[in-house]
């Protein structure tokens, strides 16, 4: 029997949950495991070290390394997260080599910027040598791709599209993040309707499906305005192709054509020719982008 080919595991460490997965050299995605994500750092790193251990244990083939895509912002050199926001309480000043046990060679980033590396390298982005990816969910994330390699910044938070400044709250500085996330859509849902309590995103879009008039404005309005901030933060960079993926454009074509139209009606004409792209990876993304950048740094 021949032998198989090398392994390495992914890691995609989130608020909500942690997955994992054997990643071969191609992307192929041979066996993944879920959890809940735990209520404190040292869990989270007991329960992802253990998720880790068991792939590498039950692996066909040897394991070479880990690749991990978490919240915060993420010292590439130490792999060590250097700031987080409140969804992981506590997570600012984990040391992610800690996961490994066996001695694995550990690589780690945002999980924005593994899914903008997963998208390049396996997803929408593939032949691509300059990439804005952005993700809208409950926030709005972004990374940037040049050269077919993740930009860092000087501060490893190039691309945090979420902290732009869209206009002003009275004295406070609105952002993006506040402005046309999910959460913003909820909001706004609220306040066109009346409504007491806001309704969640989900909801909101069974509505707008079922022709509630005031859910298909808000999420039109939402999409719109931030097609325009994208189209001018891409005029900044110039990107080849802009990719977006995250919980939100899973609203479908009623958020896609009117995000896409704006995003297209904003840009000048030098950059008409900019490609506007839906992540191709899925709820995977993050994980195969981690895997791939455990891959980059075995074969260096």
């Amino acid at each position: 029997m021949a032998e198989q080919s090398p392994l390495v595991v992914g890691l995609d460490i989130g608020a909500t949950k942690i997955m994992a997965g054997l990643v071969t050299a191609r992307g192929d995605l041979l066996r993944s495991l879920q959890v809940a994500t735990a209520a404190s750092p040292p869990a989270i790193l007991a329960a992802t070290r253990a998720l880790s251990d068991t792939l590498t244990a039950e692996a066909p083939a040897p394991v070479l390394g880990i690749g991990i895509g978490c919240a915060g912002v993420v010292d590439t050199r130490t792999a060590t997260v250097i700031h987080a926001n409140d969804n992981l309480p506590g997570w600012g000043g984990t040391a992610l080599k800690a996961i490994s046990t066996g001695g694995l060679p550990v690589v780690a980033d945002n999980d924005v910027r593994a899914m903008a590396y997963g998208e390049a390298k396996l997803g929408a982005g593939r032949g691509y040598e300059s990439l804005l990816c952005v993700t809208v969910g409950t926030g709005i994330g972004g990374a940037l791709i040049f050269n077919g390699e993740i930009w860092p910044g000087a501060n490893f938070s190039a691309g945090e599209i979420g902290y732009l400044v869209v206009g002003w709250d009275g004295d406070s500085p609105l952002i993006l993040d506040q402005y046309a996330s999910g959460p913003a859509i909820e909001r706004a849902y609220q306040g066109a309707t009346g409504m007491d309590e806001r309704m969640p995103l989900t909801e909101i879009s069974a509505r707008a499906a079922a022709g509630d008039g005031a859910a298909i404005a808000v999420i039109q309005r939402k999409a719109r305005e931030l097609g325009a901030v994208l189209a001018g933060y891409a005029t900044s960079i110039n990107p080849q192709a802009v990719i977006v993926g995250g919980g939100v454009p899973q609203i479908g074509a009623l958020w896609w054509e009117a995000f896409a139209g704006a995003f297209h009606a904003s840009l000048p004409p030098l950059l008409a020719g900019t490609r506007l792209l839906p992540a191709a990876l899925g709820v995977e993304a993050v994980l195969l982008g981690a895997a791939r950048l455990a891959w980059r740094e075995v074969k260096a």
